[in-house]
C-alpha cells in the first residue's frame, strides 16, 4: 500500500494563553494543501517493523520518529505486531511548521486500521474515536490529519470543526534555509486573551483577516521572514503568512497564472525552498 501525507498552513492562529497541563490554548485554522510525502507499506515474513526514510536526513534516533511512534501506539491499542517494511519519502521539509511529521503520523494510523480491519466492509480495526485519542497522545496537529480538509481547531488541538465553506486559493510557499523548533517558538510567543475570531468564508476575507500570533515574536527573532513575505506580497501575492510556528511563509493566490509566475520569479532568487501548491477540500488516504 502507498499513500500520500499532505502537508498544511495556518491561514488563522491565535494563542491564548498557556494551560494547567502545560500545553497552550489555540484558536486556529488549519487547511491541507497539495504537497506531500509518501509512505509505503510491505508486508514482510514476520520481522517485525523496518522503518526507513528517503529524502532526509534526522539525528534523532528511528523509533522517536512519529512514523515509528504511531506504529507503537496501533500496536499497544490493537495488540497486534506490525510485520512491515514502511518506506517514508519526504517532500515536505522538516521545521517549517507544515506539519509534515503530524501527517505522517496520521496517515501511519489510517493505514495500519485499514490494513488490519476485521472485513472488508468494514472502515478499520479501531474505532475513530479510539483513533482520535491516538493521535491526540502522539501530538497536538495529528487529529486534524486524520481526516485532512478545512478546519477550525481549538484548545490544544483536540476540538476540531469542519468549514465546508472555505475558500480555495492557491499557494506558494517559501522555506528559508534554517528550520524553527516548535517548542522553541512556543517559548517565546506571546499569548493574547480573545474570545471572538473571525470567520473567513472568501478572498476578501483572508485578505483583511490572516493572522499568525506567533509572528509577534518570530519576525523579531526572524527579520528574514519579514522579508519573505514583502518578496510574496510584490510577487503577486494578495497575503502571506509564516505557515504555524514557522520556518516556512506561504503567499496566497486567487489566479492561477499570478502564483506560476511567482513560483518561477522566486525560484531564481535562491531564497530557499520554493514550493506551488494548492488547498484541499479534503483529502483521502485512499
Amino acid at each position: 500500500m502507498k499513500i500520500q501525507t499532505p502537508a498544511k498552513i495556518n491561514p488563522l492562529l491565535y494563542i491564548l494563553g498557556k494551560r494547567e497541563d502545560g500545553f497552550h490554548e489555540l484558536y486556529m485554522h488549519m487547511v491541507p494543501v497539495s504537497l506531500y510525502d509518501t509512505l509505503t507499506f510491505a508486508e514482510n515474513k514476520k520481522q517485525g517493523l523496518n522503518f526507513q526514510i528517503k529524502g532526509a536526513s534526522f539525528s534523532e534516533p528511528d523509533e522517536d520518529n512519529l512514523v515509528v511512534r504511531a506504529v507503537r501506539a496501533f500496536e499497544q491499542v490493537s495488540r497486534i505486531k506490525v510485520n512491515y517494511d514502511i518506506l517514508l519519502e519526504k517532500k515536505i521539509p522538516y521545521g517549517a511548521g507544515l506539519g509534515g511529521g503530524s501527517g505522517n503520523a496520521a496517515g501511519t494510523l489510517q493505514a495500519l486500521n485499514y490494513i488490519f480491519r476485521d472485513s472488508t466492509e468494514s472502515a478499520g480495526l479501531i474505532s475513530p474515536g479510539t483513533l482520535h485519542e491516538i493521535a491526540l497522545e502522539l501530538g497536538s496537529d495529528v487529529p486534524f490529519f486524520i481526516k485532512p480538509g478545512p478546519t477550525e481547531i481549538r484548545g490544544r488541538g483536540e476540538k476540531l470543526r469542519d468549514l465546508p465553506d472555505y475558500p480555495k486559493f492557491h499557494v506558494v510557499i517559501i522555506k528559508p534555509s534554517f528550520s524553527i523548533s516548535t517548542l522553541e517558538a512556543y517559548q517565546n510567543c506571546i499569548p493574547k486573551r480573545q474570545e471572538k475570531f473571525p470567520s473567513i468564508r472568501s478572498f476578501d476575507d483572508l485578505n483583511s483577516q490572516m493572522n499568525n500570533q506567533f509572528e509577534s515574536s518570530l519576525l523579531v527573532q526572524y527579520p528574514v521572514l519579514s522579508k519573505l513575505k514583502t518578496l510574496l506580497l510584490e510577487n503577486g501575492a494578495f497575503g502571506a503568512l509564516v505557515s504555524g510556528s514557522g520556518s516556512a511563509v506561504f503567499g496566497v493566490y486567487n489566479n492561477k497564472d499570478k502564483q506560476n509566475q511567482a513560483y518561477k520569479d522566486l525560484t531564481c532568487l535562491q531564497i530557499g525552498e520554493i514550493f506551488s501548491c494548492q488547498t484541499l477540500v479534503n483529502h483521502h488516504y485512499f
